[in-house]
């Protein structure tokens, strides 16, 4: 799938429907994080320099790695810059004790990396029974593939499936209905520590800049050839545009002709919404279908995005959480 505002808003988009459901018993909720052996703390690696991607959070995903029925836990982390007194932080894998608890098994599946992790996806693309996790990050993704006896293994240049530059969400969908798992990717902006730009609002001493100080950059589309290997097709499918300052994803059927299309939430760049032809290309769409801007013609902080059929019409309605002091999206 920032800020602390931002990170809200980027991570939970819920939609709250009340009037259509009622309930014997409140549903409540309890803090269990404490009890369940998880200690985690995201690192953004801040030290004072302002950079860009410390404004972002990170994913997470529940997965069943080990296919014992039982859910278990992926955090995302990142470290901190190139420097002397630099720290490794990785993402954490933690499995499901099936009692409440969980045990930290990063290390022993192989997953105890030294990346710049944003976002997660997980799903079986070889079709072998066993939950892959794509990581992106900042320079190149990660594929890890799941052997299948409690380990995994990284296959990104095998699989060919290096998306350099700012990754931030992706999705696993079959958009040629082919039976194999493709996947987008989200690209942020055009950002590395040596194109850093000194933004600053006193005139003397750095702040972090805005998305609009940087250019944007493509969103990639891999096309599962099978045997393991990808290629980009992100050009003769007709989405690539470096436009994008892409952030949250959404494959959804918008127009229930039961083709997967592509919902891009962009950060105040207009969003896109890509309508599958059936031809293995795409046909964007937002300006007609009235996402790609907000009421009044401007384009918004687009962060998460998720689409429901809340008022049981039939159809799902899209949600976008925005940016702070902008109103959610419905």
């Amino acid at each position: 799938m920032l800020p602390f505002p931002r990170a809200l808003l980027g991570v939970l988009l819920v939609f709250l429907v009340s009037a259509q459901f009622t309930f014997s018993e409140p549903i409540q909720f309890k803090d269990v994080t404490a009890t369940t052996g998880i200690k985690f703390v995201h690192n953004s690696g801040a030290s004072g320099k302002k950079y860009l991607p410390e404004t972002m959070g990170s994913g997470c995903a529940f997965l069943d790695y080990n296919n014992d029925g039982w859910l278990d836990l992926f955090l995302v982390d990142s470290p901190d810059w190139p420097g002397p007194k630099r720290r490794k932080s990785a993402s954490k894998l933690y499995r499901n004790n099936q009692n409440g608890t969980f045990t930290d098994v990063t290390q022993a599946a192989g997953l105890d990396i030294d990346f710049y992790g944003m976002g997660i996806s997980v799903a079986d693309y070889d079709n072998d029974g066993n939950s892959d996790i794509y990581l992106s990050g900042l320079g190149e993704d990660k594929l890890f593939r799941n052997r299948g006896d409690g380990r995994f293994q990284d296959v990104t240049k095998a699989a060919g499936l290096e998306n350099p530059g700012f990754g931030t969400s992706s999705a696993w969908f079959d958009y040629n209905k082919d039976g194999l798992l493709d996947l987008f990717v989200a690209n942020y902006v055009q950002w590395t520590l040596e194109t850093d730009i000194f933004c600053t609002l006193d005139g003397s001493g750095k702040s972090y800049c805005t998305p609009e100080s940087y250019k944007g950059a493509s969103p990639r589309l891999y096309r599962n050839l099978g045997g393991g290997k990808f290629r980009d097709v992100s050009k003769q499918s007709k989405i690539y545009d470096e436009s994008n300052k892409g952030l949250g994803v959404l494959i959804f059927d918008y127009n229930n002709d039961d083709w997967p299309d592509i919902m891009l939430a962009n950060d105040t760049q207009p969003n896109k919404l890509w309508e599958n032809q059936k031809d293995e290309t795409f046909s964007e769409m937002g300006l007609l279908a009235g996402v790609a801007f907000s009421e009044d013609g401007v384009a918004r902080g687009a962060m998460g995005i998720d689409a429901e059929d809340y008022d049981h019409s039939g159809r799902p309605s899209v949600g976008i959480g925005n940016f702070s002091n902008e109103m959610v999206t419905l």
